[in-house]
């Protein structure tokens, strides 16, 4: 299973929480420069982790923000084109979601990193698609 190490997946965290890089350096108790290079290698890391998956499940991606953690993409299920949304959830890792089929720690996850202001599917899929 795809994690960011430790430490990189809370610079990625606190950032996609939207905290600026000199506050997540202050504190960490890191420099400016260190919080910089692991978001650069973070953002790295998930579009790889992104691309590789839709790579083996023959997606074709539409959408994909490491900021924020999230793929939008269109796959074959049981014979009928889908839309996919894939997350990367700290402690948890990758995780795929066929037609917006969202457990309840996505929806939260999502308002966390301020991606909706309110649990809500739909919400969710209309931010995930503009």
């Amino acid at each position: 299973m795809f994690r960011l190490p430790e430490a990189m997946e809370r610079v990625w965290l606190m950032r996609a929480r939207g905290m600026r890089e000199i506050e997540i350096a202050r504190e960490l108790g890191v420099s400016r420069q260190a919080v910089n290079k692991a978001l650069r290698d973070a953002r790295v890391k998930l579009f790889e982790a992104f691309f590789g998956l839709a790579e083996v499940f023959s997606w074709e991606i539409a959408r994909v923000n490491a900021e924020k953690g999230f793929m939008v993409a269109r796959g074959r299920c049981l014979g009928r084109s889908v839309r996919v949304y894939a997350f990367y959830i700290p402690g948890k890792g990758l995780r795929a979601f066929f037609e917006g089929d969202f457990p309840d720690y996505v929806l939260r996850h999502a308002v966390e990193l301020g991606i909706i202001d309110e649990p809500d599917r739909e919400k969710l899929i209309n931010a995930l698609e503009s």
